[in-house]
């Protein structure tokens, strides 16, 4: 029986989404590199590179599963068969480079002006957080990664990665990301972000980011700012504005000291001038959700923003466009729950097959965000109606059967009226509480930490301030 050397390509394909990872992307980025083979082998760089983006859709897989997910559709019998040890030497041999030269090549925005719910009065809105994934307890991913601190003599569970996105509201496409050990805090992943911030961008961010720095580097790289800040943060009336808000300085410690210190004295002399501050307008207003069964809460909200002006951008607006933070946790359950798999630890015992896994399942995430907009916007529909699910499990089915032909008919399935969203969403509470206990008799803690949904009634009230304290 003589050997087919074109063959051995035959496995490099991503089913529906090859669309938007051909061959020849996938070859720019193991030129790019360095991992180009010298000779042609059993597994060639372009077949591992899909071979490890099948891992990302296929998480529940071992590596011979995943192979035959690539291989199950493909015609005749002298498609290669390669052990388990050869795919896992072939992970090693590729490296996490071409993933990761893969993904910035994917990544960035995907709304346009003709995508519903991208843009708000012309900024397109984003948002950025951090969350941790768990990987697998392995000596070297111990070391490096390290496991989050416990409060108990028993170990914390597995080692983590911290992993911190900018990620685009409307369509939950993901900007840019970075991620590192435990021990890499979310602001300063959150600053090596900064230079994916372009003007015309509102950028929303929640209380964990209010610090001078965080504020004056996003703000410096011309996108607007709409974040939540602490209650205890002292944000004086500099200038009261018609609508209820007011402009605020915001201070590093020093000069914060010092505006303290003219508050205190009741203003009886000028501002200091030499301030190291920001003028930022103060948002502040109650919700109030009242529940089907007549039991009601409130809670009250401050927002900083770098948008001075109450006639172009009026608070009311304001208040609900910071809802659409949520997006990016919504976008964070998509990566973590629905494609990885609920609890699911990545695979990969090294820190490099921890790296190439998660470049893989953030290419992953992005492809399918494209699938989805496209369909999307071609169709005009909000993108937020079009499920995530469903579009991973036509994608699986693609895969298995070789079916690299066919954005038209996922974009049908998945803009089909039974697999749309309600264009209003009922609303849902989920109460605040941990989820994964260090200790095994606390569980009981966790009950009703489930969202629920809910026929809620939600009013927005402006706090107005119309006098200086």
């Amino acid at each position: 029986m003589v050997w087919d050397r074109s063959r051995v390509w035959l496995p490099g394909h991503l089913g529906v989404l090859t669309r938007w990872v051909p061959p020849s992307l996938v070859d720019e980025v193991v030129r790019a590199a360095d991992r180009k083979e010298r000779r042609v082998r059993l597994l060639p760089a372009r077949v591992v590179v899909y071979f490890v983006l099948a891992m990302a859709l296929f998480t529940d897989c071992g590596y011979r599963g995943v192979w035959a997910a690539l291989t199950a559709g493909l015609p005749g019998p002298l498609v290669p068969d390669p052990s388990t040890a050869a795919l896992r030497q072939a992970r090693r041999r590729l490296g996490t480079a071409p993933l990761a030269l893969l993904f910035d090549r994917l990544r960035g925005p995907l709304g346009t002006a003709d995508t519903i719910g991208v843009f708000w009065r012309g900024l397109r809105l984003v948002a950025w957080d951090g969350t941790c994934l768990e990987v697998a307890d392995s000596a070297d991913n111990v070391s490096y990664f390290t496991r989050h601190g416990a409060r108990t003599t028993r170990p914390a569970g597995y080692p983590q990665v911290r992993l911190t996105a900018l990620v685009e509201c409307g369509t939950r496409a993901v900007i840019d990301a970075v991620f590192g050990p435990l021990r890499h805090k979310e602001l300063p992943q959150a600053h090596d972000l900064l230079p994916a911030l372009k003007p015309g961008m509102l950028l929303l961010a929640d209380r964990g980011y209010d610090g001078f720095q965080a504020i004056r580097d996003a703000a410096a790289t011309g996108a607007d700012l709409l974040w939540r800040v602490q209650a205890g943060r002292l944000l004086p009336v500099i200038h009261p504005l018609p609508d209820g808000t007011h402009l605020s300085l915001i201070t590093d410690r020093r000069s914060g000291d010092r505006l303290a210190k003219w508050l205190h004295r009741g203003r009886i002399s000028p501002l200091p001038s030499a301030l190291t501050a920001i003028t930022l307008r103060v948002i502040s207003y109650q919700i109030t959700i009242t529940a089907a069964d007549g039991t009601s809460r409130t809670s009250t909200v401050r927002l900083v923003t770098t948008l001075l002006d109450p006639s172009k951008h009026p608070a009311d607006e304001l208040a609900a466009v910071y809802h659409q933070r949520w997006e990016i946790e919504t976008a964070y359950y998509g990566l973590k729950v629905t494609l990885r798999g609920a609890d699911r630890v990545l695979r990969s015992h090294t820190v490099d097959g921890v790296e190439q896994e998660l470049y893989a399942l953030l290419a992953v995430f992005q492809i399918t965000r494209m699938a989805i907009t496209q369909a999307a916007t071609a169709t005009g529909i909000d993108p937020d109606r079009l499920s995530f699910t469903i579009a991973l499990r036509t994608a699986r089915h693609t895969v298995i059967t070789a079916d690299a032909s066919g954005p038209a008919r996922l974009a049908a399935i998945l803009t089909h009226a039974h697999n749309l969203a309600a264009p209003q969403r009922r609303s849902r509470t989920s109460p605040r509480c941990v989820k994964r206990t260090l200790s095994p008799y606390a569980y009981n803690k966790t009950r009703g930490s489930a969202g629920h949904k809910t026929a809620v009634t939600t009013n927005v009230t402006l706090l107005t301030k119309t006098a200086r304290p």
